[in-house]
């Protein structure tokens, strides 16, 4: 242990190399964007204090610290501090490096240790991308933990996640962002309760899932509940299907289960799509285009309801015998009023919304097998069900035709604002 005094510390008497051969030094490390500080346990700076207090006043002056900066360099620089960056974009991006230059380094004493270096570095946050801090000692000679912080870049919310020397900060969008005059915050109490709700849930849902991996990874029967729970509250969040559902199944007695089926079926083949070819789909944003098809069934639909009453035509014929007929024979018309391609229509415009659990999961099926496959349908079941239970409901009630197109026009709007703003 003599080798680790003389290069980190090079300490000069026999008491400081008997404590350090105790224990491995460590050092806190906090991130704060443009800097990375290093506090040291209190045993190791004690331990400095009496090597390199040559005036005895119980605390490390500028002469006294330039000596222990000088030993501390000549183990770092060379090694370039132990730390590395990198960046990966969620959810299957490829881990890249991040050079950096250390531009300035600052040594401090005050009762702790403490080295701090500021660096520059070349990185764009952007939503759902996950840079990763970690500071390791292959050598062993110090050990890190990094110590929570409140890093903050402008115009993102960051979601941090610390594993013992390592850190990931996960850029998501801005947190919601309170109005300034008090009569709006008055008003918006029951919408702000509803945003917390959702973060939580949107919280729950990530925690959920990387439980999910987890149990994958161990091969534990309790994945199979938590993946259908995860798929059933996955498509109880806005934007998958619900409304346009509902809407489409008011005053109606068509079959619910097997439309049900059909859209986690498609959703399941869908995230098969997307993982297979990731690269080719991730340039399309498939949240949109399922917005845009919602809004356009909602439209169909729509004027399904309001043409209604004259949709046919009596012909009274020479014999006196009237018959009945379309009144208006288009080709666009009849596949339009067909119901099963109505009910594929609509089938087809949920599934397309991708689920990240789902793909998620998928993605280990080529490692895994049975296991993430039979994970996957019961993800995929669970959204089944919440589509089920959304169009069961209406059905049980008898609704004014007034309500109906109101409930169609509010889908156009919510197709329209997820293609264009999702």
């Amino acid at each position: 242990m003599l080798r680790l005094l003389t290069i980190i510390v090079l300490s000069i008497n026999i008491y400081a190399c008997a404590l350090c051969s105790l224990y491995t030094p460590t050092a806190h490390v906090s991130f704060k964007g443009n800097s990375i500080s290093w506090e040291f346990s209190s045993n190791f700076s004690q331990t400095l204090l009496d090597g390199y207090d040559t005036n005895n006043d119980k605390t490390l002056d500028e002469n006294e610290l330039i000596k222990v900066k000088a030993a501390l360099l000549d183990y770092l620089l060379p090694r370039k501090f132990l730390t590395t960056l990198k960046y990966y974009d969620l959810p299957f991006g490829e881990s890249i490096d991040i050079k950096f230059i250390v531009k300035d380094i600052k040594v401090s004493f005050d009762k702790e240790l403490i080295l701090e270096y500021f660096i520059d570095y070349d990185f764009t946050p952007k939503i759902d991308r996950v840079l990763v801090l970690s500071v390791e000692d292959l050598d062993g000679f110090f050990n890190f933990k990094i110590k929570e912080n409140s890093y903050q870049v402008k115009d993102f919310s960051i979601n941090e996640n610390i594993n013992l020397n390592a850190v990931y900060y996960e850029f998501k969008a801005p947190t919601f962002i309170q109005a300034t005059t008090t009569k709006i915050e008055e008003k918006s109490k029951e919408f702000e309760t509803g945003i917390s709700i959702y973060e939580n849930m949107l919280k729950f849902l990530a925690a959920l899932q990387s439980k999910m991996i987890s149990l994958l990874k161990d091969n534990s029967l309790l994945l199979y509940p938590i993946a259908l729970i995860y798929g059933f509250l996955h498509a109880l969040l806005p934007s998958h299907g619900k409304s346009i559902t509902a809407a489409y199944f008011m005053n109606s007695k068509k079959q619910i289960l097997f439309f049900s089926l059909k859209v986690g079926f498609i959703h399941l083949i869908n995230a098969f799509i997307i993982a297979g070819f990731f690269s080719i789909f991730s340039l399309f944003n498939l949240s949109k285009i399922s917005g845009f098809l919602i809004s356009l069934l909602a439209c169909i639909l729509l004027y399904l309801k309001l043409s209604k009453k004259q949709s046919v035509n009596i012909v009274e014929k020479p014999n006196n015998i009237k018959s009945f007929k379309l009144a208006n024979n288009s080709k666009i018309l009849k596949v339009v009023k067909n119901e099963k391609a109505l009910d594929n229509f609509l089938a087809f415009s949920i599934g397309l919304l991708p689920c990240p659990g789902l793909i998620l999961v998928i993605g280990f099926i080529q490692s895994l097998g049975a296991v993430a496959f039979i994970a996957a349908i019961l993800i995929a079941l669970g959204m089944s069900l919440a589509i089920f239970l959304s169009a069961f409901i209406v059905t049980r009630f008898k609704f004014s035709k007034k309500l109906e197109i109101i409930s169609l026009i509010f889908v156009i709007f919510v197709g329209l604002y997820i293609g264009f703003f999702q």
